[in-house]
């Protein structure tokens, strides 16, 4: 499986969790995903799992580490009305980071996860 392969399943997992978590409105994609349209809906060419993957806005996975075997994932999102900011951002972490774990299969993994909210919904 290519390094492109295993970033694309961790950023899927990853924004799954964070979807899922108390409190999230939505992923909010940055500048950069608009202007790339990986932000946007896609276009069903294929009937491959790959096409109908989520998207993946607000997400963004880099492995770290000397010998790269960490990942950082940076996550915007935009709160629920009625959630507190910091509660919402210690279950996403949380959901995250396990989420994340689960698709490597490696419990220790080194996991970062940086949240930042942009909005209340």
């Amino acid at each position: 499986m290519s390094d492109q392969d295993v970033t694309d399943r961790v950023t899927r997992a990853a924004a799954r969790a964070a979807e899922e978590a108390p409190g999230v409105a939505f992923l909010r994609p940055g500048l950069a995903e608009l202007v790339h349209g990986t932000a946007l809906p896609r276009l069903k060419r294929t009937t491959t799992p790959a096409a109908d993957a989520p998207r993946t806005g607000g997400v963004r996975a880099r492995r770290q580490g000397t010998q790269k075997s960490g990942w950082r994932l940076e996550l915007h999102l935009a709160v629920l009305d009625g959630h507190r900011a910091l509660d919402v951002t210690r279950a996403v972490r949380t959901a995250v980071t396990d989420a994340v774990r689960g698709e490597l299969a490696a419990a220790d993994a080194d996991v970062t996860v940086a949240v930042t909210v942009t909005d209340i919904a």
